[in-house]
């Protein structure tokens, strides 16, 4: 059986997750060790990451840096700070750490405004270092986790996948492992880990999936849900591929309208488009100017309306922004304040 070391040296390899900038420059000349900013919040996911991510550096060729966020919101997070700063020293890994003071409980989008704060935070430190990359502990449940919230959010059926193994800087070597197996590793080396107190709230949806929904449908599908959603995530990343490719032809062949400005769509330029196309082009279109996110519901009440014989309505997206129908031409506007 494949070892998780074996395993993740060969997920590294792959999906060529980290490339040094001078491998491909000269054979010749001396390779400098890539800087890898390893993500650590002290529970098993990130510490078995940054073991894994240690025994492979040598071979990997892997500066190591490590990088644990004080969110300050649970009584122990302090303590969760020096467990992960002790394994920095056990390793002899450069540990930084960045303290939120901007996050309090109860505050609206409070997990959203922390992952982008700790987004930001990173390509900071990622900077300051020179460049390299940013390792997370996101793993094959997150994976399942995070398809199931897609489509409980009703995402576009192309963009029902799970994080890719690799965007910008961050990179994701345990994607094909399950917690399980992380933390079995964990356990056969002897290896400590904090639980997160937090994971076991149900104020947060995505822990609800987690606790009850996925337990039900493992037992529902007969332990085949991630191959159910590996299944699914695949054919959605084919229909994500097909969709942009037909996207970016239609948008080069109607490229010679230099007349229009971005905030007007032409319905004859639309119409040179098959449906699941002109969707892709709506929502693109409306998106790039307003930056809405709008529901399939939505959607569709703008197509209703372009069949109707009215060729001219409006249609109120949000508060700030509508769409207008002018003859054979759609346009974006900003509402009149009341």
């Amino acid at each position: 059986m494949e070892s998780l070391l074996q395993k993740i040296k060969k997920n590294w390899e792959t999906y060529q997750l980290a490339v040094p900038e001078n491998k491909q420059k000269n054979k010749n000349s001396q390779k400098s060790p890539l800087e890898v900013i390893v993500c650590v919040s002290g529970g098993s996911d990130s510490v078995a990451l940054l073991n894994l991510l240690q025994r492979l550096s040598s071979l990997l060729r892997l500066k190591l840096h490590v990088l644990h966020f004080n969110h300050q919101l649970r009584p122990e997070a302090q303590q969760e700070q020096d467990f992960v700063e002790s394994l920095s020293k056990l390793h002899k890994i450069p540990f930084h750490y960045k303290t939120a003071k901007h996050l309090k409980h109860g505050q609206p989008g409070l997990q959203e405004s922390a992952r982008n704060w700790r987004i930001e935070e990173s390509c900071l430190l990622l900077e300051s270092l020179g460049g390299g990359c940013i390792a997370t502990g996101h793993h094959a449940d997150d994976q399942t986790e995070t398809f199931l919230l897609k489509w409980l959010r009703g995402s576009h059926i192309s963009n029902l996948q799970g994080m890719r193994w690799k965007n910008t800087h961050f990179i994701r070597p345990l994607l094909n492992c399950s917690k399980l197996e992380l933390q079995v590793f964990l356990k056969n080396n002897n290896l400590t880990w904090m639980e997160d107190s937090s994971n076991q709230s149900k104020a947060y949806l995505r822990n609800r999936v987690r606790l009850e929904l996925v337990p039900l449908l493992e037992e529902l599908s007969r332990q085949g849900l991630q191959s159910r959603i590996s299944d699914m995530s695949g054919q959605s990343q084919l229909l994500r591929e097909c969709l942009d490719s037909q996207y970016e032809k239609w948008r080069l062949h109607c490229q010679n309208n230099k007349s229009k400005a971005p905030e007007v769509l032409s319905l004859t330029d639309l119409e040179k488009a098959n449906d699941l196309l002109q969707q892709e082009i709506m929502h693109n279109f409306i998106n790039s100017q307003t930056e809405l996110k709008l529901s399939y519901a939505k959607l569709q009440n703008i197509f209703e309306l372009i069949h109707t014989d009215n060729n001219n309505w409006q249609f109120h997206l949000s508060k700030k922004w509508s769409i207008f129908r002018s003859v054979n031409n759609l346009e974006l506007h900003l509402n009149s304040e009341p």
